[in-house]
C-alpha cells in the first residue's frame, strides 16, 4: 500500500492490521477477477466525477451524464482525495464494511476507493475514512460502466492546503494536487492533477516563473505559490 497512508474502512479500528489486510486482499482479488489487467487499460469514453461537497457521484459517457448516485465522503480529519485519478483494481465482496464492490483509486499517498457499505444510513453524509461510499445496489451497477483504467475526478473542498514552504520534484500529496490545479487555472498545464510533482509539474512551474519574472528553476517557492493563487 502507498506509504502506509489512510486505509478505507467503516469502523474506528479501520487502521488495524486486520483492516489493512482486507484492503490488501481487495487489491489482489480485484486483479484476479480481471485477469491481471493493469491500470493503464483503456477507459473508453467513460468519466466518473465525484462532488464531495454535494456528496454525489456522476458517470459521464461522451461528456453526457448517464447516472448520478448519492455517496458518503470523508469525515472531518479524514478528507476524500481531491484530484484526477484512475481505477486501479476492482473487487467483488459478499458484504461487510466494503459492501458488494470495491473500485480502488490511484492516489499516491494512501489507499482510497469507491465501495459499498454495510452502513446505508451514512450515505449523503461525511462519514468515511476518505473513501467514497455508495449504496450496495448502486455500487454494483458500476460494474457495467467502469473498469480498470477509467478516469475518476474528485472535486470539492478539502481540509489539506499548502503544507511546505517550497515544493519541488518528488513532492507527493493532496497539497501538490492543489498546486497543480492552481497552475492550470492561470494557464500553465501540469498535466494530470495526480498529486505527484513530476516533470510536467516542474515544467509548468518553470513556465510560470518565466512569466512572472522569477528565477526559472522549476521549484515552487512561496513567491510563485502566491502569484498563482495557491498560497494567500
Amino acid at each position: 500500500m502507498a506509504g502506509g497512508g489512510p486505509v478505507c474502512g467503516e469502523r474506528e479500528d479501520a487502521r488495524t492490521a486486520y483492516w489493512r489486510f482486507l484492503r490488501w486482499w481487495a487489491a489482489v482479488a480485484g486483479l484476479a477477477f480481471q485477469g491481471g489487467r493493469s491500470a493503464v487499460a483503456a477507459a473508453d469514453d467513460v468519466l466518473v466525477v465525484i462532488d464531495i461537497d454535494a456528496r454525489k457521484l456522476t458517470v459521464y459517457r461522451n461528456g453526457r451524464p448517464v447516472k448520478t448516485y448519492p455517496v458518503a465522503a470523508g469525515r472531518p480529519g479524514e478528507p476524500s482525495p481531491v484530484g484526477e485519478w484512475r481505477v486501479t483494481d476492482i473487487a467483488h465482496w459478499p458484504g461487510g464494511p466494503f459492501g458488494a464492490r470495491w473500485f480502488g483509486l490511484s492516489t499516491p499517498w494512501g489507499s482510497y476507493g469507491i465501495h459499498g457499505t454495510n452502513n446505508p444510513g451514512s450515505i449523503g453524509t461525511y462519514a468515511s475514512l476518505g473513501c467514497i461510499r455508495m449504496f450496495n445496489e448502486d455500487v454494483m451497477t458500476l460494474d457495467d460502466l467502469v473498469k480498470v483504467g477509467t478516469p475518476v475526478k474528485i472535486t470539492g473542498t478539502t481540509e489539506v492546503y499548502y503544507k511546505l514552504p517550497v515544493y519541488r520534484r518528488g513532492a507527493v500529496g493532496q497539497d501538490v494536487v492543489l498546486l497543480q490545479l492552481a497552475l492550470r487555472a492561470v494557464g500553465f498545464d501540469p498535466g494530470v492533477a495526480d498529486g505527484v510533482y513530476g516533470g510536467a509539474t516542474e515544467q509548468a512551474v518553470t513556465g510560470a516563473e518565466w512569466w512572472f519574472g522569477l528565477d526559472p528553476d522549476g521549484v515552487a517557492d512561496a513567491a510563485l505559490q502566491r502569484l498563482v493563487g495557491f498560497r494567500p
